[in-house]
């Protein structure tokens, strides 16, 4: 009998950014090939498609590739050592960013990124990990990628988990399943 074991997606995640942060290391083309995709001009993302599709199933290929992208370049700008234990969220690296910096322009910044539609992620979410890499602020890349690929889920509790992080409020029990031990970090 043949068993399948079943990875979470966070889990799954970490183990392909792992993959393609071991590809580029050594590749300073491949690096800039991501960076420039950061652009969104077409013929730049092309340029990153043989770095991430070769990684992609079908359905993450079909239905969440402009996540995969997204993430997979912002790795490149900002690498970071992949960590699939850890259970920090954007709002985890954001909050840091605010108590870093005395201006309002973190937290001004990251409420319009909660009120941003999915397609329109790149510009802003590119522009606060550029203010975290100036202030040396990890960012889980993994649990990244995951919470965009539920960024347009109706009820929109990836945007409140981060709020609360953000804000440091209490969670609420209607939390699905697997989110509260996310926040405790």
């Amino acid at each position: 009998m043949k068993t399948t074991l079943s990875i979470s997606p966070v889990e799954r995640a970490a183990d392909v950014l792992e993959r393609i942060l071991n590809t580029i290391k050594n590749d300073n083309g491949a690096k800039a090939n991501l960076k420039r995709a950061l652009t969104g001009e077409p013929r730049h993302r092309r340029a990153a498609y043989p770095l991430v599709l070769r990684y992609l199933s079908e359905k993450e290929e079909e239905y969440h590739l402009e996540p995969w992208l997204l993430v997979t370049c912002l790795l490149a700008y900002y690498p970071q050592d992949i960590d699939p234990g850890n259970k920090s969220t954007f709002g985890h690296s954001a909050r840091r960013l605010k108590n870093d910096d005395s201006s309002r322009g973190p937290e001004r910044r990251f409420r319009a990124l909660l009120d941003t539609s999915v397609e329109d992620l790149r510009s802003p979410l590119t522009a606060m990990v550029r203010l975290m890499k100036s202030k040396g602020i990890p960012i889980n890349y993994p649990q990244l990628l995951v919470d965009l690929c539920r960024w347009d889920h109706p009820d929109q509790y990836i945007q409140d988990k981060w709020a609360r992080t953000f804000w440091n409020a209490p969670r609420s029990e209607t939390d699905t399943e697997g989110l509260d031990d996310q926040l405790e970090n």
